[in-house]
């Protein structure tokens, strides 16, 4: 669960609110009716804001693959990097990140120690 679900929760209690004052002197009934025509609403506003945030996040990504695809392809030309240098940089960093330094090994059961010595005082 992320913070922009609870994000959301909050908006729609916090707007919710407001059904109180309204509802209040209703009976059962009709103040089941009005809850449910208020979260119809909120539904079908969410869902026409959700196509348009979509839209403009699509557009944005067009954007973003000409304007950056442009510059990537300069650099590279600038740079003299060929067509499969970045695949295989990529393929050597995730080699080398799998790989842990002997010495690492090390260093991590030196601050363990100086840990457990720390505790000891």
């Amino acid at each position: 669960m992320g913070l922009e679900d609870l994000e959301t929760l909050e908006r729609v209690f916090s707007t919710s609110n407001m059904l109180a004052s309204m509802t209040q002197y209703m009976s059962a009934f009709r103040r089941r009716v009005f809850i449910d025509m208020f979260f119809r609403q909120w539904d079908e506003d969410k869902y026409l804001n959700l196509g348009t945030m979509l839209l403009n996040n699509y557009k944005q990504a067009l954007d973003i693959i000409n304007i950056e695809g442009a510059a990537l392809a300069e650099a590279k030309v600038s740079l003299g990097i060929r067509e499969g240098d970045i695949e295989h940089w990529q393929k050597e960093e995730q080699l080398y990140i799998g790989v842990e330094p002997e010495w690492d090994i090390f260093v991590v059961a030196y601050v363990e120690q100086l840990q457990k010595l720390r505790l000891l005082r």
